[in-house]
């Protein structure tokens, strides 16, 4: 091959490499473990909003969490799809997963829920701590969708044996030969210390807190140091739907945590578990990830989106008329036909 042909050669493949940089190096970027929360100027509750369907997707498997005591070595999720948005004032995260069946305890006492958790550092700047639970010096914070939180107000005892017969429950101020659902106990009527667990303060049994939102915000340093945060601290909102085998459930979280904000530009490790009632899997019994990063979209200057392919192609064009009148000055150069 002449000179003047390999240096022609060597110009059109460094144009098309400069090119493929261009557009093919964001596309790759995009195969990483990373979510891209959008920004919007509402966040949709609603899990079927059409909003979603232009948000970011990555698909997370899920795998037992084997490492302490109680383990599961078989799980019922196997995988979610992951999106996110956020707005002036919340994130919010749309999970969905396979799930042939629904399940929210229903008022029974020997049966499991549906549930589903978004972790993330509660200190982004101390460093990644380990993604189960969380370190003594570097602790996590975890917002849990359950099943039967949202269900609460119509999943008592009666919903679930409707041909019970009433006597008389009389610290919970419905009269005598009517049914008193939980929610009563805490009414200026009823005595919730007859619900011993909501007096003692536990989430579990907060008629109140389950009825306001159907997500527990929750606080952890290491394994078996989960920890319920105070209820005037529960901030997360959730809405979920359960349809043709697929739940679908959106839960969202103010963007100022108590010791970071999710800022524009941010990038934050971020992990995913769920549990499946119909596998009776609870607590340490659960579907667990391993980090990946969330993302929140800087809105691009359109100048500066535009003009950077365009000041690419502009390069591309000046290196080979460069290139092209180097070659024609050669001596012994063919003229082009």
């Amino acid at each position: 091959m002449r000179k003047p042909d390999l240096i022609r050669r060597l110009i059109s493949i460094v144009s098309a490499l400069l090119v493929l940089g261009t557009f093919a190096l964001p596309a790759l970027a995009a195969q990483k473990a990373t979510l891209i929360a959008k920004v919007v100027a509402q966040l949709p509750e609603d899990p079927n909003d059409p909003a979603w369907e232009d948000a970011d997707v990555l698909a997370v498997p899920l795998a037992p969490q084997a490492v302490v005591k109680p383990r599961a070595y078989e799980v019922g999720v196997t995988a979610l799809e992951v999106r996110a948005l956020y707005a002036s004032e919340r994130l919010a995260f749309r999970l969905q997963w396979q799930d042939p069946q629904r399940d929210g305890m229903a008022g029974q006492v020997a049966a499991f829920r549906d549930a589903v958790a978004v972790e993330f550092p509660a200190l982004p700047a101390a460093g990644i701590p380990y993604f189960a639970m969380g370190e003594p010096d570097r602790p996590v914070t975890l917002y849990q969708w359950k099943a039967d939180f949202q269900s609460a107000p119509a999943a008592d005892v009666d919903e679930r044996y409707p041909l019970m017969i009433a006597d008389w429950y009389p610290f919970s101020g419905r009269g005598p030969g009517e049914i008193a659902e939980a929610a009563d106990y805490g009414s200026p009527a009823g005595d919730r210390t007859f619900i011993t667990a909501w007096a003692a303060g536990n989430a579990l049994a907060d008629q109140e807190l389950q009825q306001r939102t159907a997500v527990e915000k929750l606080a952890a340093k290491g394994f078996g140091s989960v920890t319920s945060v105070p209820p005037q601290d529960q901030d997360g909102a959730a809405r979920a739907i359960w349809q043709d085998g697929v739940w679908t459930v959106v839960i969202s979280v103010p963007r100022e945590q108590e010791e970071f904000l999710f800022e524009r530009g941010m990038t934050v490790p971020v992990a995913f578990a769920a549990w499946d009632g119909a596998h009776r899997e609870r607590g340490g019994e659960k579907g667990v990830s391993t980090w990946y990063f969330l993302s929140l979209e800087q809105p691009v200057d359109p100048l500066r989106a535009y003009g950077a392919p365009l000041a690419v192609f502009a390069g591309v064009g000046l290196l080979q008329f460069a290139g092209l009148r180097r070659w024609r000055r050669t001596p012994g150069a063919a003229t082009p036909g």
